[in-house]
């Protein structure tokens, strides 16, 4: 299996995009350590990924900038035909609609109260304590929604 990072490369070429920059910090302490990795395309961070090595944070944060990057710009032109083959008994405007019209369609994760409780009762309590005011909501929004698709999965459903 490709490394999410190889993967997220090779998309960005296949797209004549440049090549994505990653920017990876360590925080939390030796016993509980927690890596925090930014992808850049061009200076405008795409995504955030969370985990407790280097290389766990990085895939994170490369798996969410190509799911991020595919949905701007779509699927390479190879890929794209090979899936466009299986509903050719429904029209693509049809298919695009429930999507636009609910963002959160988007994303794909079904909303369970208290999974998303725990998500960000977790993501609060590994963040650092000396961060306030908006640096800390918005890590905290991006690490909550990491932590929730993690549980998620765990839980047996599937985080698209």
């Amino acid at each position: 299996m490709t490394h999410p990072k190889s993967a997220l490369n090779a998309y960005c070429q296949s797209k004549n995009l440049p090549t994505p920059t990653f920017e990876t910090r360590g925080t939390g302490t030796e016993d509980d350590p927690l890596f925090i990795s930014d992808v850049s395309l061009d200076g405008e961070l795409l995504a955030t990924g969370q985990g407790r090595s280097k290389r766990e944070a990085e895939r994170v944060a490369a798996e969410l900038a190509l799911e991020h990057l595919r949905r701007i710009h779509g699927e390479p032109q190879s890929k794209s035909r090979k899936r466009r083959r299986k509903p050719r008994g429904s029209s693509e405007s049809s298919a695009e609609r429930p999507a636009e019209a609910n963002p959160a369609a988007q994303a794909g994760w079904p909303v369970y109260p208290e999974v998303l409780a725990e998500a960000l009762r977790i993501a609060d309590a590994r963040l650092p304590q000396t961060m306030k005011g908006r640096d800390v909501r918005e890590e905290l929004a991006r690490f909550a929604g990491d932590v929730y698709k993690a549980l998620l999965e765990e839980l047996g459903q599937e985080a698209r």
